[in-house]
């Protein structure tokens, strides 16, 4: 399944279209994104910020500060609050979209799990996915799993 891949907040007030294929999909497991999320766990899907593209409506930008101390740039419906992608200041080509906002979403299966070390005990994560206790020492090795992985699935017999 090949971009552009739509996608849209729950309302649909805001549309759009990622039009190149995603970098990279992990699932973070930390309390920060369990707490973020009021879930388990949170999903992080990195694209290039230049592909995606707004079909319809406007997204609401938001800005808020981590307990880092970072700054957090996020794009979001003002009408239902979906979140749906956020855009780090410190690398302006990169966005992490939300990618239960994909029409398609079911389609993607992330590659990594970060901050198992916090996963909740009733979680069970897949046995082919890497997992890290905190996170990879080199953040380019989620998107070098990723294309493994992608190049994989292209050759395997149909």
């Amino acid at each position: 399944m090949p971009a552009p891949y739509v996608g849209h907040c729950l309302c649909e007030d805001v549309r759009f279209e990622l039009r190149a294929e995603p970098m990279t999909l992990y699932a973070c497991h930390c309390t920060d994104c369990q707490r973020r999320s009021a879930g388990a766990l949170r999903l992080s899907m990195w694209v290039d910020r230049h592909s995606l593209q707004v079909e319809r409506g406007s997204p609401e930008t938001r800005t808020s500060v981590l307990g880092s101390g970072r700054q957090r740039v996020s794009k979001g419906c003002a009408r239902c609050d979906t979140d749906l992608w956020t855009e780090p200041p410190e690398n302006p080509k990169l966005a992490i979209l939300r990618p239960g906002t994909l029409v398609q979403h079911k389609a993607f299966v992330p590659v990594a799990h970060l901050f198992v070390r916090s996963a909740l005990p009733w979680i069970t994560i897949p046995v082919d996915a890497h997992q890290y206790q905190t996170r990879p020492e080199d953040p380019r090795e989620l998107v070098r799993l990723w294309r493994e992985k992608r190049q994989g699935a292209d050759s395997s017999p149909a």
